[in-house]
């Protein structure tokens, strides 16, 4: 049942966007490629006509409305899944503010997935209420603090504190900006309705707000929310991840991809947050966990500079979650740190660019063979993964040419145990992926990805493991 509900939310995320984009496709003004077909959104409304129709809201309706939603879901939780962990009391409480913070001992996509997309509820509660990125992820850990100590018997874990803070933050602005290429308040009727209800299945924190101000059924000629250009990519393939480094032997699965890209780096002097991010999603149908990847890397604070107008630097603070998942691995965390991306115009026809990113990863897991040793002490549970805080460090190289492009990009992670097998966790995945376009929107694509993973514990043999995936893919650009 769990599985079905997935599959559905991930299929309406992708479908919406397809449905409901605009159609205005324009070539960016610094790419000269014709197949390069940005959705021209770009609009920065009037700050006047948007503090007119939506004027920002006492600070003290997200927060409550932040504690009537931990509230509300947690009587949902208790009387009608009838789940013993919502079952608190006085007591629990007082037991919660006793214990010290622990460790959660819920499956991945529940800790790394689920918390932050709860997280962005509260985010979007601050968010539509006219308050910016920093307040609103202040609003969001205020709920993450209040659901640990108030609205379960377990003690309260710090990694779901720390997931749902700082993911939910990154996953709420993703939300609020990919909503607002939705919400038209200019539209009446059927369209306005199927348009609300879109934006509101992945954005249920805007869409709450939206229903108690009185905006849903509101008509105005004039656009309220801020666009940047954005394109996305449908990928339908088969995959096969393979034991070892092998090709011949492995498990083949069907999988659909979204490639979703919000903002163009290099268009502007400054960058805030979100203003440029990139959300991938890895849909599995057989064989493997449903949902294989959701990741999302965006700037949070940037500069660009152009220099002797062929190259162009941008650098700024970068954020990112990860959340990989399939019999081999399982990697997720939350990362921010410093960046710097370049690009090349000297060439007509082709288009370089790079990115390097280094960052502090203030909560991550990555699976162990040791981690189902070691139990989480009060709730007696043990989980497939370590979890623990470290480091990380992605590299993009683009290479676009007439005819499609090649992208190379490899991820790093160092994850130092805190719960589980004691020790370190060094992984890093390389995923070049090469794409030809025969028409203007469809393509067909290759994609390899090498695994490598060594654990250094303190108590075990030392593990080194290698594998690898294919993929080969159609893809339609929208």
């Amino acid at each position: 049942m769990k599985k079905n509900i997935l599959i559905g939310i991930i299929f309406l995320q992708i479908n919406i966007n397809c449905l409901t984009a605009q159609q205005n496709f324009a070539v960016s003004k610094q790419i000269s490629m014709s197949f390069l077909q940005w959705r021209d959104s770009t609009y920065i409304p009037d700050s006047k006509t948007v503090q007119k129709h939506n004027p920002i809201k006492p600070i003290w309706i997200p927060f409550l409305e932040t504690l009537a939603s931990n509230v509300t879901l947690n009587l949902f939780n208790n009387y009608i899944v009838g789940a013993p962990h919502a079952r608190i009391s006085f007591e629990s409480v007082k037991n919660n503010f006793r214990h010290r913070w622990d460790w959660d001992a819920d499956n991945l996509i529940t800790n790394m997935w689920g918390h932050p997309f709860q997280g962005a509820i509260y985010y979007n509660l601050a968010r539509s209420s006219g308050y910016g990125y920093w307040t609103s992820l202040g609003v969001t850990a205020f709920g993450s603090w209040q659901w640990e100590l108030f609205m379960e018997v377990e003690p309260p874990a710090i990694n779901d504190f720390v997931m749902t803070s700082l993911g939910g933050a990154l996953y709420g602005e993703a939300f609020y900006r990919l909503s607002s290429l939705i919400i038209s308040e200019s539209t009446k009727g059927t369209k306005r309705f199927w348009k609300e209800l879109a934006a509101g299945i992945y954005n249920p924190g805007r869409l709450i707000n939206r229903l108690i101000y009185g905006r849903v059924n509101r008509h105005i000629d004039v656009s309220l929310y801020e666009k940047e250009p954005n394109i996305g990519e449908l990928g339908f393939g088969l995959n096969n991840v393979a034991e070892g480094t092998g090709f011949r032997e492995g498990k083949k699965n069907p999988m659909v991809t979204l490639n979703y890209r919000y903002g163009q780096p290099f268009l502007k002097r400054t960058y805030k947050p979100l203003d440029y991010f990139n959300l991938y999603v890895a849909i599995n149908l057989k064989n493997q966990p449903v949902l294989g990847q959701f990741r999302i890397h965006g700037i949070v604070n940037g500069k660009q500079k152009t220099i002797s107008g062929k190259h162009q630097l941008l650098w700024g603070l970068f954020q990112y979650i990860d959340y990989l998942h399939n019999n081999v691995y399982e990697i997720a965390g939350v990362s921010i740190g410093p960046g710097i991306a370049y690009r090349s115009l000297a060439f007509k026809r082709h288009h370089l660019a790079g990115l390097i990113n280094l960052a502090f990863m203030p909560m991550a897991a990555a699976n162990s063979d040791y981690a189902p040793n070691y139990k989480v002490e009060a709730l007696d549970s043990a989980r497939t993964y370590n979890m623990g805080l470290g480091s990380s460090a992605k590299i993009r190289l683009y290479w676009v040419f007439p005819l499609g492009q090649l992208t190379i990009n490899y991820s790093y992670w160092w994850v130092h145990t805190l719960q589980g097998a004691p020790g370190d966790e060094k992984i890093g995945i390389l995923e070049p992926v090469l794409q030809v376009y025969f028409t203007r929107r469809w393509f067909i694509g290759l994609q390899y990805l090498l695994y490598h993973r060594r654990g250094i514990y303190q108590d075990y043999d030392n593990i080194n493991y290698r594998n690898n995936e294919q993929r080969i893919f159609f893809g339609f650009r929208f």
